[in-house]
């Protein structure tokens, strides 16, 4: 017994338990073997009650496997539905962020500021195409650049200090409504990846 880590046994479960029943029953067994005389029923019933250990053991040990087993298969598929949650969260809140600096654009008047918040609402562009690139649909990912490319272009002209002030409103309004259409190709893309989570 001074071999043995007892807590570390117990702490195994049931298994660990009936092992233990089992070793302390041989242990028994042996200091019983070196004695003169000993009563054949006494060891008869020792081996009986290791036997029933020993299936015990055996019994509990293999319903901790198929459940530790079944459990495992759980948690890897709470662990996907979790990734796919954030992913599609991470989308939703980079595609408001950039709607909220598209905002930005369309009410700014200089140049600079315009330039300024274009390059921040690129960056969030940026990651989101990531996010519609990793869905593999060509569909999708082919709108998504034809959009990114117009607010580019618009904002580039709204920079412009040639522009007059109707066709100025023109492209806000236009801008605007770009990034409208990149929210609703991202609600899609969180749509794809979990449906029924947008209602």
């Amino acid at each position: 017994m001074d071999t043995l880590d007892i807590v570390k046994i117990l702490g195994t479960g049931i298994a660990g338990f009936g092992f233990l029943l089992m070793y302390l029953a041989y242990k028994l067994i042996a200091s019983l073997v070196t004695l003169p005389k000993v009563n054949p029923a006494i060891l008869k019933m020792i081996n009986r009650y290791m036997l029933v250990c020993f299936i015990m053991t055996v019994t509990v040990g293999v319903f901790t496997f198929m459940s530790t087993s079944y459990k495992n298969d759980l948690i890897s598929n709470q662990e996907a539905v979790i990734k796919s949650k954030d992913t599609a969260l991470n989308i939703l809140t980079t595609s408001q962020k950039s709607k909220l600096l598209a905002d930005s654009v369309s009410k700014a008047t200089d140049s600079q500021t315009i330039a300024e918040v274009q390059s921040r609402q690129n960056s969030y562009l940026d990651t989101l195409q990531k996010y519609i690139e990793s869905q593999h649909n060509p569909t999708q990912r082919e709108r998504f650049n034809r959009y990114k490319t117009s607010l580019s272009t618009i904002a580039d002209s709204l920079t412009m200090s040639n522009v007059d002030h109707r066709r100025r409103e023109f492209l806000r309004e236009k801008y605007v409504t770009l990034n409208d259409s990149i929210s609703r190709l991202s609600l899609k893309v969180v749509d794809n990846q979990l449906p029924g989570i947008i209602k």
